[in-house]
This record gives C-alpha cells, sequence and structure tokens, in this order.
C-alpha cells in the first residue's frame, strides 16, 4: 500500500508546487473568453510522476501476470529464425513478441530492462498527452490514480502498450484524418488484437456532444442490450471452432464485472449532459471526450452482464479521456455555479472511495520487486 501511496503522495506534492502555474497557463485563458489552446505547458509536474510509475513499472517482479512475461523473456531464444516463425504462424498479437525478440537481441537480456523500455514508450505517449490538453494537473492527475489507470503501466502490459498508440493517434481524431488514425490503430492491434475494435470508433466519436449521433447511438445500444443473449447464444454456436470463440463463449457466460464500474463511468456523462447547455460544443476536443466518455459507460454497463474481462478491456480504451474531461467539467462548465464546490468535493470523496474498494478487491496492494523490495 505504502508504494501505492507514494504516487498519490507525489500527485500531491507536484500539485502544490505547479497547479496554479498549469491554471495560469491553460484555464485562465478560458475564464477570459478565449479559445482553448492545447499546447504545452509546464514539462516538471508530468515528467516526474511518470517517471516514478516507470521505475516501479520496471522493477516490478509479482503484480499480476508480471511472472509470465518475466519467464517468457528469460526464456526467449531471441533470433531471426524466431522472428521469421512468429511471422508466419497464425498467433495474434505479433508485433509485441517480434519487438521483445528484437530487443533481447541487440538491446538487453535483462527482463527489467525490457519492463523499463515498454513503459518509457507507454509514459512517454501519456506526459506529452495530458500535458497538452490537460487544464488542471491536480484534477487530472488525481483521477488517473483513483480510477486506477497508472495501475495498468504494472498489469496490462502488451494492452497498455495498444492503448498508448490509440492515444497518440487521437490527433487524428480531432483533425479528422482517418487514414494515419487507422494506421496507428492497425499498428496497436499488433501489441493487442483488442484494438481492431476502436477503428469504427473514430465515425462513432465525431459530432457535437450529445448531438443527433450520439442520442442515436444510445438508441441502438439500448436496442443491442434487449437482444444481447440471443446474439451471443447464436454466436458461440456458430464459432464453436474459431480462433476466438473462447471470447464469446466467456462473454455469453454470467462471469460479469461489478456493478461498481458502470456507476462510476456514468457520473463524467450525467455532469456533461447537465452542463450541456454551457458547454454547447464550444470545444472540439471536449465533444469527444464526452462522446468517448458515454462509450466507456456503455461498455462499463455491457461489462456487467457479459464477461468482464473482455468487455472492461474494451473500455479502457476510452477511460483515458475521462482525465482530460474531468477538469474541464469541474473548472469551466460548473464555474460559478452554486453547487460547485459540492461537486467538486464529492469528486474527490467518491474517487478515493472508488479506488480504496477497487485495489482491496482487485488483491493488487501487495509488490514484490528484486530491486526496492516487497511492499504489503
Amino acid at each position: 500500500m505504502l508504494l501505492h501511496f507514494s504516487i498519490l503522495a507525489l500527485i500531491l506534492l507536484l500539485s502544490l508546487i505547479y497547479e496554479n502555474r498549469i491554471k495560469e497557463e491553460k484555464l485562465v485563458p478560458i475564464l477570459e473568453g478565449k479559445p482553448i489552446i492545447y499546447g504545452k505547458s509546464t514539462l516538471a509536474p508530468w515528467l516526474l510522476l511518470f517517471s516514478l510509475i516507470v521505475f516501479y513499472a520496471s522493477v516490478r517482479q509479482n503484480v499480476n501476470d508480471t511472472y509470465v512475461y518475466m519467464n517468457i523473456f528469460n526464456d526467449l531464444e531471441a533470433s531471426w529464425d524466431n522472428i521469421i516463425s512468429i511471422l508466419s504462424d497464425t498467433s495474434k498479437d505479433k508485433g509485441f513478441y517480434i519487438l521483445q525478440n528484437l530487443f533481447k537481441m541487440y538491446v538487453s537480456t535483462d527482463f527489467h530492462m525490457w519492463f523499463f523500455f515498454i513503459a518509457l514508450i507507454e509514459g512517454a505517449i501519456f506526459v506529452s498527452f495530458f500535458r497538452r490538453r490537460a487544464i488542471s494537473y491536480l484534477d487530472s492527475m488525481f483521477f488517473f490514480f483513483c480510477s486506477t489507470m497508472y495501475y495498468n503501466f504494472f498489469s496490462m502490459m502488451r494492452q497498455w502498450l495498444a492503448v498508448s498508440i490509440v492515444v497518440f493517434a487521437f490527433s487524428f481524431v480531432e483533425k479528422k484524418k482517418f487514414v494515419p488514425y487507422l494506421l496507428l490503430c492497425l499498428l496497436a492491434a499488433q501489441f493487442h488484437n483488442s484494438a481492431y475494435f476502436v477503428i469504427p470508433v473514430f465515425f462513432l466519436v465525431q459530432g457535437a456532444s450529445w448531438g443527433k449521433k450520439q442520442i442515436s447511438i444510445i438508441g441502438l445500444f439500448s436496442c443491442c442490450m434487449l437482444l444481447l443473449q440471443p446474439i451471443l447464444s447464436s454466436l458461440e454456436n456458430s464459432t464453436q471452432d474459431a480462433t476466438y470463440s473462447y471470447v464469446v463463449s466467456a462473454m455469453n457466460s454470467n462471469n460479469g464485472s461489478s456493478i461498481i464500474r458502470p456507476i462510476i463511468a456514468i457520473v463524467p456523462v450525467v455532469l456533461s449532459y447537465i452542463a450541456k447547455k454551457r458547454m454547447d460544443g464550444k470545444d472540439r476536443t471536449i465533444d469527444l471526450c464526452v462522446n468517448y466518455s458515454l462509450l466507456n459507460f456503455m461498455l462499463s454497463f455491457l461489462a456487467v452482464l457479459t464477461s468482464g474481462l473482455y468487455i472492461t478491456r474494451l473500455s479502457t480504451y476510452f477511460n483515458v479521456y475521462n482525465v482530460i474531461l474531468y477538469p474541464y467539467l469541474l473548472n469551466v462548465a460548473y464555474r460559478d455555479q452554486p453547487n460547485q464546490k459540492l461537486i467538486k468535493t464529492g469528486f474527490y470523496i467518491f474517487y478515493f472511495a472508488f479506488y480504496m474498494f477497487d485495489m482491496i478487491y482487485s488483491g493488487a496492494f501487495p509488490y514484490f520487486s528484486d530491486v526496492i523490495g516487497y511492499f504489503g
């Protein structure tokens, strides 16, 4: 627990030093009636925080399936013949294993350095993304911590790399450039095949938040909920011999996610809906974040009814945009509202309570490293 709270302590410390400076760079111009300028802000707080997260990710030895990745890397006899074999077979996520071979052949045979390399790529992308778009360091990083997204650096090695590549592609969603977005999603899918599912999302999130398209998506989703069970049963019967039949079978099981997750996911959706007249399509990036947040809630709700594992993994691609949305809601959309302080206080209490529940529920507090030791 001490290790996890060291990250929170650093967030609070850096907020004391840099929060006002970042708000002057990003928030003050908005309050003066100027459009949001999505440019680089003070680097130090983002760099210091993610340096610590990357370090913890690099020296870990026991978190979730870390042992699996560690043993695969240690047992790997890296060679060009092995790479050719990977290219010729029908296995998924080829990019990850090819990169692993190349790294062990030409960079290092130490699994800690391999973990560091992957975490460094992820960290660099998220530093750039948050630094450019977040208008409050404290609000954004507090949510990043309490939503346990930072923990994905420790526990979702392949998929979090895919998520980071998709996040890198967000600028092309903003610019409505589908081809480079598609290419980056295809690249991400070589590290985790779930990234294929985010390709059509490019079209779903375009447009103003709470516009006709988003209302239609809600209606379509509601209809799909009514037909979910017969569709899954039919898919399970028709894919019994297919490569991904186990995914469909798992989705058709009763092993759904906790109801807590859709309750958590609906909060920014409700807040943005209540404030929709004050937001009213004033900023394209925020509109996109609202639309991503809506998709995150829908998938979180779907995960309760089907397989928590597979559907929750899909929602991971969309929850990250709440890191940008929440600071805007708390500091702009609800500014000068009589309930602003109540909402902001509730935000901190609500998500910290969720963090404690989620970490205890998932049993994620223990952390072991052969470099820095054991943290219970």
